[in-house]
């Protein structure tokens, strides 16, 4: 049997420097970067511990970092907090980051796990607009056409727009809206829409009851950006026929999860507000 432990070492990176696959010294670094980011400013000690690295080590990794301008270090109180250049790097992913593009795995999921229409939508001006959908097989099904705009009062992905934004941005929007009648369950008033919207607070999805098309019935979740403001929403649609309010409840609680993963993947954020704030 051949002697591997004599054999010569292979040429190319050390096997020390590569554990699993992954570069250690990186690895490291990008460890003290989450760390740091995290916080309005933190200490050599403070860092080491945390990162469970002794303060040499930690040291040299800040000091490269540091000529990188990815953190940077205040000599008076002896604080390291992030650099001029990962937000450098930050807007770069906000340049070419595409809800449609990052949410389609997440919705063609959902389709499969519901076997309804699902529906991504982006907010625009004082509408939504689908802007990406995974469509249902069943021979009854609900449909919207890419591009089609869905109103704030009568669709629920408007609703939980509006559930889920701020008294400022809510009240803005709720200005604006013209009640246009599309079925006889549609909110006629700003009155109606709000009472709506309480009773929707606390449970983190939206439901439209036959409140846009008849014998059609949707729940939605609304969509985050990094200052925690909705941008989207994502829904999936069926006939009312098949929407019990157990059914429901069901939907809604795998439409809360898709949202806060898509808010994750676009923003960072791990999800949205943990309570929907209260209209007024």
């Amino acid at each position: 049997m051949e002697d591997l432990s004599s054999a010569p070492r292979r040429r190319g990176r050390p096997a020390s420097a590569v554990d699993g696959g992954e570069v250690q010294s990186l690895d490291r670094a990008i460890a003290l970067l989450r760390l740091v980011a995290d916080m309005d400013g933190m200490t050599l000690s403070e860092i080491a511990k945390r990162a469970e690295l002794p303060a040499s080590t930690a040291h040299r990794l800040l000091a490269t970092l540091q000529k990188r301008q990815l953190v940077t270090h205040d000599q008076e109180n002896g604080l390291w907090t992030v650099g001029l250049g990962l937000f450098r790097i930050g807007a770069a992913y906000l340049r070419i980051r595409k809800l449609p593009d990052i949410g389609r795995p997440v919705i063609r999921r959902l389709l499969h796990e519901t076997e309804e229409t699902v529906n991504l939508a982006m907010f625009d001006g004082n509408e939504l607009v689908v802007v990406a959908q995974a469509e249902g097989h069943s021979p009854v099904r609900a449909f919207f056409r890419l591009g089609a705009r869905l109103p704030l009062h009568a669709s629920a992905a408007g609703k939980a727009i509006l559930a889920a934004a701020s008294p400022a941005f809510r009240g803005a929007c709720l200005a604006q809206i013209r009640y246009e009648a599309f079925t006889v369950r549609t909110h006629r008033s700003e009155r109606d829409l709000v009472e709506d919207l309480l009773r929707l607070g606390a449970r983190g999805y939206s439901v439209d009851e036959e409140e846009h098309t008849l014998g059609m019935c949707a729940v939605a979740a609304a969509i985050f950006n990094e200052w925690r403001e909705p941008i989207g929403a994502v829904s999936v649609a069926g006939p009312s026929v098949r929407m019990s309010d157990d059914r429901i409840a069901r939907l809604g609680r795998r439409v809360a999860a898709a949202a806060d993963e898509m808010t994750r993947l676009y923003s960072g954020v791990q999800d949205g507000p943990s309570e929907w704030s209260a209209p007024r």
